[in-house]
């Protein structure tokens, strides 16, 4: 983009298509969008913080019985179905789940992890889906004492959302709540 701004504002100058002041002024601004273009990326790479990148890797396999075993047992359970050709899926693992708090309590002895792997057809992960009135990914929930029909989460993640599911989730429901 640098060069290209670069050329077209030399290529004015050279024509003459401004006079004067324009043909300086359009220089000037072409040279100066070039010189941003080629000392933007650096500057940015310079000063962007370090991400707090920890790949969770303890995936158990989906199990729909399991999630309620786990959940009758006081446990919580967060759902992941994801597949390899699944953008959205990627996004949100590389943004969300594997940094930060996320992956910190994926890591933790209160969360059980459950990963189902929808690259190729599974009879199983689509009934789950359909369950839930989803026939697409990416697809997350969370379960628990304090959730046991499970908590949907939105398609595009935030570190807020999982971490408020997850504690959501993990409280005992209320004596005489309805």
């Amino acid at each position: 983009v640098g060069g290209l701004a670069l050329v077209i504002g030399l290529i004015l100058w050279a024509r003459g298509f401004a006079d004067g002041r324009a043909r300086l002024a359009s220089s000037a601004l072409a040279s100066l969008i070039a010189l941003a273009a080629f000392i933007a990326p650096l500057q940015i790479e310079r000063l962007a913080p370090e991400p707090s990148l920890q790949v969770f890797s303890n995936w158990r396999p989906f199990d729909r019985d399991e999630i309620g075993r786990r959940v009758a047992a006081g446990q919580t359970v967060f759902v992941d179905v994801t597949a390899d050709w699944c953008i959205t899926c990627k996004a949100n693992k590389a943004l969300v789940i594997d940094r930060g708090q996320v992956a910190e309590r994926l890591r933790s002895d209160d969360v059980v992890a459950v990963q189902g792997d929808w690259t190729l057809p599974d009879e199983s992960i689509s009934a789950y889906l359909a369950s839930y009135g989803r026939y697409g990914l990416p697809f997350n929930a969370v379960y628990g004492p304090g959730a046991p029909e499970g908590i949907v989460l939105p398609e595009l993640l935030t570190e807020a959302t999982v971490i408020e599911a997850l504690d959501r989730a993990r409280a005992a429901p209320r004596v005489g709540a309805r």
